[in-house]
Formats: structure tokens, sequence, C-alpha cells
């Protein structure tokens, strides 16, 4: 928008200048075109003995004094164009502003700011009803709002404004004029989108004088439906940006209470631990018992760990911090795995098949691989109530291809698109009740694996059972990997 650009229509300088030069130019035109029709015309009828010619040129100028009148302003106002804007221009420039505007502020200054001075209006201001109730119209605006510049949705003014095209505030009950007051505000333009009423627009008084013109008032309700559509707009931004600020308080609020529920769960197993460590040195203690209630507490422990990471692991973590990434052999961390989960295995009847080549490797971070594949291991343990649990390795193109089956109840079709989603037990695992779980591990194992830029999949899955595989790049090692066919099988 130019800076020195104003409305003709309500700008008495440029008012006043367009006129003179107008009549100016009109009058000098219109003498010239007098004295060449007379040159013309007299000699014609000379002998007659009367001024037929002068009366025809008279007849003729005055045909000619409005067109010549009208094309003159147009040509007038085409060489003030840097000074003053007509209706349409100005319809034209701040139509496409307000449509490309969504942002409150930016609105409050296209229409309270620049349309104020454009208009010499000596102020304006624009309400909008507060998202998402609609109950109250607030002013739009960088700065917080006074007090009194806020009205009720279902008072006197609101019910007027959605009948009429524009109320001056003179007739106003005078309950209602201290928040119009306050802004100095003399005329309201309703802004609606079809028949609802979502804010209004306020005009202080004109600067030439206390009467809006016609073309300004003209102006204003053309202008309205374009105004009426950027509020609403702005009022889509300022629900949306509420909406990112109470989700930015729900996560703070939710980092807080991880943080504190996984310090306060870490002191009394901490403790525990210890206990089980002194228990397991009493000689009358049974060394199978002893082991399970030490791999049940360092569950415990796992799981706090697990919680509080999966906190910190929201945000793509690999890429966020360092990672050293170096050659993994991966049939003594299956088999580490595999002696980790054994006792809580044979207590449900579930066995461990491992089939993986001695001297296989991956490129990865040990402790990230573990934890990903503990929760994968975890996950066809937990959901086994008996049967195998196979863990297989090969090298595939380049790849170490892991992959985890089970016997478990499977998965529906309609499901596994989700399993790997946070939060998300399939109705499936729902149904077992005796089965807890909050939905995490095959998610931090999807982030962890992901971190490694490997891959994690569901394979299969049906009644008989499901495969997950793992694939990261292979790693060279010392000696090469044994053939499948020679892999040594062992139970757990």
């Amino acid at each position: 928008m130019g800076v020195n650009t104003t409305f003709a229509g309500v700008d008495r300088r440029a008012r006043l200048v367009g006129k003179s030069l107008t009549i100016s130019a009109l009058v000098l035109l219109l003498s010239v075109l007098y004295l060449l029709l007379i040159g013309m015309l007299t000699p014609r009828f000379a002998a007659i003995g009367t001024p037929i010619g002068h009366m025809l040129a008279t007849v003729l100028i005055a045909i000619l004094v409005v067109p010549l009148r009208n094309r003159l302003g147009i040509a007038v106002n085409r060489l003030l164009r840097h000074e003053w804007q007509s209706s349409q221009d100005l319809l034209r420039e701040f139509g496409l502003a307000l449509s490309r505007t969504i942002d409150p502020v930016g609105l409050h200054g296209i229409l309270t700011v620049e349309l104020a001075r454009r208009l010499r209006l000596q102020s304006a201001t624009i309400w909008m009803l507060e998202p998402p109730n609609d109950h109250t119209f607030v002013t739009l605006g960088p700065a917080h709002n006074p007090p009194s510049a806020a009205l009720l949705a279902d008072g006197t003014t609101v019910r007027q404004l959605a009948t009429t095209p524009y109320l001056m505030i003179a007739d106003l009950p005078s309950a209602d004029l201290a928040p119009f007051l306050a802004r100095q505000v003399r005329l309201l333009i309703p802004l609606r989108v079809g028949n609802r009423l979502i804010g209004m627009y306020g005009c202080g008084a004109p600067q030439s004088g206390n009467l809006y013109s016609e073309r300004t008032i003209d102006l204003l309700l053309r202008l309205a439906p374009a105004a009426a559509s950027a509020l609403e707009n702005a009022r889509a931004y300022s629900t949306i940006a509420r909406l990112n600020q109470e989700l930015r308080t729900l996560d703070q609020l939710k980092d807080e209470f991880i943080q504190s529920v996984g310090h306060e769960l870490r002191t009394p197993l901490t403790s525990l631990s210890l206990a089980v460590q002194l228990l397991a040195r009493q000689p009358d203690m049974p060394p199978p018992l002893a082991q399970v209630t030490r791999t049940s507490v360092a569950q415990l422990q796992a799981l706090v760990d697990r919680v509080l990471e999966f906190d910190l692991q929201l945000a793509p973590p690999a890429k966020s911090k360092h990672i050293s990434i170096a050659p993994v052999e991966l049939a003594p961390l299956l088999a580490e795995i595999v002696s980790w989960y054994a006792p809580i295995a044979a207590a449900k009847g579930v066995r461990f098949r491992m089939q993986v080549p001695i001297g296989l490797a991956a490129f990865g971070h040990a402790d990230s691989l573990r934890r990903a594949l503990h929760e994968v291991i975890d996950n066809a343990v937990r959901y086994g109530e008996s049967g195998t649990v196979t863990l297989a390795a090969a090298l595939n193109d380049g790849l170490a291809v892991i992959s985890i089956a089970d016997e478990g109840p499977g998965i529906p079709r309609d499901e596994r698109e989700r399993v790997f989603e946070s939060f998300y037990r399939g109705s499936g695992t729902r149904a077992l009740s005796a089965t807890p779980g909050a939905g995490l591990g095959l998610s931090i194992a999807r982030r962890d694996i992901e971190a490694l830029d490997g891959r994690i999949w569901l394979k299969h899955s049906d009644s008989s059972g499901s495969i997950i595989c793992v694939a990261l790049r292979a790693a060279p090692v010392q000696r090469a990997p044994e053939l499948p066919a020679q892999e040594r099988v062992v139970e757990a």
C-alpha cells in the first residue's frame, strides 16, 4: 500500500485540488471549443444577419459540458493517482491485502491503522467474537484490551447489528455507549459470514467534520465481506494458537509428571534391588527364586527407564544427539537377551530357539540395539502363553536382517499398521486382561532402530503367531559368518 495514498472522496485537500483542476481544464477546453465553433459557423450564417452561429455554438457547448467534465475528472484523477485513489482502486487494494492476512496483529494494522488513515478517520477499532465460546467481543490488536472494551455477545448492540447494514452510536441506548466512547467510536459496521455475526468495525469521527460522506459508508459496506472473511481466518488462527499453547502446557505437565513419577519409583526400586541382592546371598534361598527375583526387579527398573527414555525420544532422537556407531556382533547380543528372559519364559512355558550365524554383525549402537531388541522380544514373550520364540538372523544384500517369530495370538489385519504407534494396544492384546502393558515397547523399538538408520516392520501375523523383522547395515568382521545350513540351534 502506498504511504502517501488517500481516498479522494474523504480527503478535502485532494477533493478541492481535483475539482479546481477539473473546472479549470473544463473552462479552458470549452472556451477553445466555443471559439472554434464560432469561427466555423459564423461565416455560414452571416447573410441572415442574426447570431445563429453563436446560438448553435452555445447549444453544442451545453450538450458537451457534462461528458467533458466527466472525462476531464477521470483524466485529472489519473494525474493525481500518486495523491489519492478512487473507491474501486481502494477496494481492490484492501481486498487483496485482507485475502493474504490471517494474523490478528496484521489484520489490526490493515483495518484500524491503514484503512483509517486512508479514509481520514480519527481512529478505528475492530472487535472479534472470541473463540471458542463466542460469548464475548474483544478488541483485536497487539496490546491487551482494557476491561471497558469487552462487549457481551447477547447485548442490545449485537441484536441491532444483526439486522442493519450499519449503526450510528448515537442511536444506541445510553447503557451500551461506554465501550464505544472509550474507543471514540461513532459508526459501527457489522462483520458477518453469511448470517453469522463474528465481529464489528468501529469508526472514529472523520477528520474533516462530524458527518461521514456517503462514499465512505458505501466503501466500508462493500469492504465488510472481505474484512469478515479475514476476521474469520484470524479467529481460526487465534484458535490454533490457543490450542498450540494448551498443547505446550500439557506437554510440560506431562514431562514434569513423568520425571516426578520416575524419581519416586526409582527410590524404592533401588532399595528393593539392594534387599534382593542381600537375600540372594542367603544360603537357604533357592538359586532359581533368587534369579527370578533379580530379573523382576531389573525389569521394573528397565520399565521406569523405558518410560523416561520414551519421553525424551518424542522428538526424533538419533539426529539430535550424537550416537557412536560401531560393529555389533549379533549372536552374543541375542544370547545375552535370551539369558535375561529365560526364567520368565520358562515360567510361562515358552522356549527360545536361536538361528544366528556366528560372526554376523551390524553397524549400530550396542545399548540402543539391545534396548530395541529387548522390547521386541519382551513383546513376543509377553503375549505367548506357550510355544517357541525363534530368533534368526541372516545377511541379505548388504543388510543384517534379524527376525523374531512368536506363536502368540497374532494381530488383526486392520490393526497391523498401528502396532508401532505409541500407546496403541490392539483389540487382541486388550482382550488379554492378565497381560499388562502401556503400548510403548514397539514404538520405542522403532525409534531406536530408525535412530540407527535401520528399519523395523511386521513381516507376518496371523492366529499362529507374528514375525517382526529388523534390518541394519551389515558390518564386516574378522571372521566370515557361518552359512545358514551350518548355524547352531540353541534352545533356552
